[in-house]
């Protein structure tokens, strides 16, 4: 399991072996530093898994991110299906980060690829 930021604010990444899916759990209010690891540290774990993939995302302890974390999950969104990702789904805990997350989603035309609960 990979580990970025602290206890208050962070994000961590981990792989399934027996399914290859992509767990990812991020939580607090990230700082620029965090915001930034995000989008290529997820890219990164997701690259040479076999096409159709699963990632699925707990950012039920998120909160709604500034314009740093924004661009950092755009990017993401815009690169997994290019992976050979099948689908992103997300879990929230705040209907502002939710709203947050499809409008950026629907941006970069992946509404269709990006399940928010």
């Amino acid at each position: 399991m990979q580990h970025f930021g602290d206890e208050g604010a962070g994000f961590s990444i981990e792989v399934d072996v027996l399914s290859g899916a992509v767990g990812v759990r991020a939580w607090g209010f990230w700082g620029a530093d965090v915001a930034k690891a995000f989008g290529p540290a997820v890219r990164d774990a997701c690259r040479n898994k076999p096409a159709g993939t699963l990632v699925r995302m707990d950012m039920t302890a998120l909160k709604p991110m500034r314009e740093e974390g924004q661009v950092s999950f755009g990017s993401l969104v815009s690169h997994l299906p290019d992976l050979g990702i099948a689908q992103l789904r997300i879990q929230t805990g705040s209907q502002l980060t939710k709203l947050q997350l499809l409008r950026i989603s629907a941006e970069h035309d992946k509404r269709h690829f990006v399940q928010i609960d």
